[in-house]
């Protein structure tokens, strides 16, 4: 498994359809289903289609896998279920802490989907079945964003039928409701009522009225990237190497030059959920290194080295977090060690870096974690 901050094997039930039993005598259809029961999991070793219960692909699945595999793994750990735990919508447990939204695959299923899991990894809940999947998929590179009520779920897709679209993902109805068509990125932002959406799309911007299903265009904001800060007010607007403030409306409040020259551009940009930093990847002066600047006074940044990943905002203040792996003290079957997957905690104020062990790596055969950022933030921590 590998983690990034920010497939598909393909199984389907094929039917297998047994008749004409009743022929047999007693010992002649003990013979037959025996060599049935053989053929059965012949097919399915193979790879063949074998019509069967979602609960029995999830249980009867790993079967395929060597114990050298990673898919195996989880039956070493007896606490972890088997089966895939869904994100119930309103569950008060589940919605107790702050999670993190990411996107992966359960390897038997081999379709990518969104998923979520408190802070240390652990609960992790799939949040949209792999089904509705059917002639349609995620875009690659859009951030989806939930809603703060987190009913809704705004992502970029892309329609067979009708191409690229922007559509809310109902955890409550467990449906997908059409936006808009168009192309672009979307830049999703959410009014803290959870009742507009506002977005990019086809080089206009937008807002969705979610209780009405109604869409209004909004005058434009031009920007790499927009982020709605928590006042619910003023918008950033990320620009090549500096950014903009701009009322609720679309009028500038202030610009604001962060003295790099021409060449440099900020990528990977991020605003802090407490709307107190930004983070960027410099690029186009030399190696690339990890900026932070307090939104306060922009002449206050962090500057380090770049290291394997890029980070992302906590749900602590003043913390960022990068994923990280090393070798476990742990040995699959082969004798070979599983990789242990943690986070490095970086307070920004002191500098000091603390590891966050992730529980349940690898469940499921779960492989890259494409990690979105951190939602469900009641209060500052």
């Amino acid at each position: 498994m590998s983690l990034i901050s920010e497939n598909t094997a393909r199984f389907k039930p094929l039917l297998h359809s047994i008749t004409n039993i009743k022929a047999f005598s007693k010992s002649a259809r003990s013979s037959a289903m025996i060599l049935l029961s053989i053929t059965t999991l012949l097919l399915t070793g193979c790879g063949g289609d074998v019509k069967t219960s979602e609960k029995q692909v999830v249980e009867e699945q790993p079967r395929r896998f060597s114990k050298d595999k990673l898919a195996y793994r989880h039956t070493y750990h007896p606490e972890w279920p088997k089966e895939v735990r869904n994100e119930v919508y309103g569950d008060k447990e589940t919605f107790s802490t702050p999670r993190i939204l990411f996107r992966a695959e359960v390897e038997w299923i081999g379709i990518e989907t969104l998923f979520s899991a408190r802070m240390d990894g652990s609960d992790r809940r799939r949040i949209i079945p792999e089904s509705v999947f059917t002639g349609k998929n995620m875009v690659d590179g859009h951030k989806p964003v939930r809603s703060p009520d987190n009913r809704y779920i705004a992502i970029s897709m892309y329609n067979n039928e009708l191409g690229y679209t922007r559509e809310l993902w109902d955890t409550k109805t467990q449906q997908f409701i059409l936006m808009s068509e168009g192309y672009g990125y979307a830049h999703f932002n959410w009014t803290k009522d959870s009742e507009n959406v506002i977005f990019y799309v086809s080089g206009k911007h937008y807002n969705y009225h979610v209780p009405t299903k109604t869409l209004t265009e909004r005058p434009i904001i031009y920007s790499n990237g927009l982020y709605l800060l928590p006042d619910g007010q003023t918008f950033l607007a990320h620009k090549k190497n500096e950014y903009w403030l701009h009322d609720f409306n679309g009028d500038v409040i202030e610009k604001v030059d962060l003295g790099y020259n021409n060449h440099l551009s900020m990528r990977s940009f991020k605003v802090s959920p407490f709307g107190d930093y930004i983070y960027f990847l410099s690029e186009g002066l030399g190696a690339s290194q990890n900026y932070w600047i307090n939104l306060s006074d922009p002449s206050k940044r962090i500057i380090s080295p770049r290291k394997a990943d890029t980070y992302f905002f906590s749900d602590k203040k003043n913390k960022v977090l990068s994923p990280a792996s090393r070798d476990s003290t742990e040995l699959m079957g082969n004798g070979r060690p599983y990789p242990d997957y943690y986070f490095i905690e970086l307070d920004l104020i002191t500098k000091q870096e603390k590891e966050i062990l992730l529980k349940e790596s690898n469940i499921w055969g779960m492989g890259t974690l494409r990690i979105f950022g951190v939602f469900n933030i009641k209060d500052e921590q």
